[in-house]
C-alpha cells in the first residue's frame, strides 16, 4: 500500500494521510492487499474535497467529507438513496461508505465526459437530462429521508442566528415570500418523489453508454420539480430551453400549472442556497469563496420578485 505512488501536486499533505487511512482501512482493500498508485483531485464540489485515486489498476472516486456538514446533512440516510440510485443504474456503484463521516469510496466511471453548463446549450443533454430525472422520480423506491426547502432554510437560518451570523441586507422580503410559499403549498401540496435536490452540471456524467447524476448527499424526497429547476439555474437556461425541458420530461404540452411550479422552484433553490452558502462561512469557510457565490443567488431569488415571475407563478399554482 505504501510503494511509490504518484501524488498531484495541488493535494494537501494533510489529505493524503487522510487517503490512505481511510482505504487501508477498508475491508474491501484490505482483503485484496491492496496498493495506492496514483492520487488526482477531481474538480467541483463546494462541500467536499473529491479525489481519483488509482488502487491495482482500478480507479476510484474518493470523498473527503467537508468540515461541519454533520451539522445539516443526514449521512445515514444519504448512504441509503445512493445505494438505490446505484442499484437503478442512475448513479455510480458504491465500494463503501462511512456514515458517521461522509467519507466515501465509489467507482470512478471511466473514459466519461463531465459535464459543465455549456454542455447544456444543446438540447441533446437537455434531452438526457429529462430522461434521467423521469427515470428516477417515477422509479416507485422510497428514500429514508425527506428533503423540504421550506424546513431546509429554516434550518440553516436558525443555524445562522445560534452562531450569531448575519445574513444579507434586505432579506425580509425574501422570508416574506418563503411564508407566502409555504402556505400555499399546505393548500396545494406537490407529489413526493425521489429526489437529487443538487444536479449541478458536473454532477452529470457521460461515458456513451449511460448518463449518471452523482453526489447524492442531499436527496430526499421532495417535489420532482425542484431537481428540474435547479438544473435550470446551475445550467444558466433560457425560457425556451426551460420549456423544452418541463416538455421532455412532462412528454407534452405544458400547462400554467407546470410552468409556476418550476419558477417556484427555481426561487426555493436560490432561497436555500444562498443561506447555506453563508453558513459555510459561519462554520469556518473562506468568505471569499462562498459570499459572492450565495450574494449571486441570493440576487437572482431577488429578481423573481421584483419582476413579478413568482408571484404570477404563485397566482398560476392557486387556480
Amino acid at each position: 500500500m505504501y510503494e511509490k505512488v504518484e501524488v498531484e501536486a495541488a493535494i494537501p499533505l494533510a489529505h493524503i494521510g487522510r487517503i490512505f487511512e481511510m482505504v487501508s482501512s477498508i475491508p474491501y482493500f484490505q482483503e485484496k492487499k491492496s496498493r495506492i498508485q496514483q492520487i488526482e483531485v477531481l474538480p467541483g464540489g463546494l462541500t467536499n474535497n473529491n479525489y481519483k485515486v488509482t488502487i491495482d489498476d482500478v480507479t476510484y472516486a474518493l470523498r473527503l467529507a467537508g468540515a461541519g456538514t454533520m451539522e445539516y446533512l443526514n449521512r445515514p440516510a444519504e448512504k441509503h438513496n445512493a445505494q438505490i440510485m446505484a442499484d437503478i443504474s442512475v448513479s455510480a456503484p458504491i465500494i463503501y461508505y462511512d456514515e458517521t463521516t461522509g467519507n466515501q469510496v465509489c467507482k470512478y466511471i471511466d473514459d466519461c465526459l463531465t459535464l459543465h453548463p455549456e454542455h447544456f446549450q444543446e438540447n441533446h443533454y437537455i434531452q438526457l437530462a429529462a430522461k434521467v430525472f423521469r427515470n428516477y422520480h417515477t422509479c416507485g423506491k422510497k428514500f429514508i429521508s425527506e428533503f423540504n426547502p421550506l424546513r431546509e432554510t429554516r434550518i440553516y437560518r436558525n443555524l445562522l442566528t445560534q452562531k450569531n451570523y448575519g445574513f444579507y441586507e434586505g432579506s425580509e422580503l425574501m422570508s416574506q415570500k418563503l411564508d407566502e410559499i409555504e402556505a400555499l403549498l399546505e393548500k396545494c401540496p406537490a407529489q413526493s418523489a425521489p429526489c437529487h435536490n443538487d444536479p449541478l452540471c458536473e454532477n452529470w456524467l457521460d461515458d456513451k453508454k449511460n448518463f449518471y447524476l452523482i453526489d447524492w448527499e442531499y436527496g430526499g424526497m421532495n417535489d420532482p420539480m425542484f431537481d428540474l429547476g435547479a438544473l435550470s439555474i446551475e445550467a444558466d437556461l433560457t425560457d425556451e430551453q426551460e420549456r423544452y425541458l418541463l416538455r421532455e420530461y412532462f412528454g407534452g404540452d405544458l400547462t400554467e400549472k407546470q410552468w409556476g411550479s418550476l419558477i417556484i422552484n427555481k426561487f426555493l433553490c436560490d432561497a436555500l442556497w444562498s443561506y447555506w452558502a453563508v453558513l459555510q462561512i459561519a462554520t469556518g469557510k473562506a468568505y471569499e469563496d462562498y459570499w459572492p457565490y450565495g450574494l449571486n443567488r441570493y440576487n437572482r431569488a431577488y429578481k423573481l420578485i421584483h419582476e413579478g415571475t413568482l408571484d404570477r407563478a404563485l397566482q398560476a399554482l392557486s387556480n
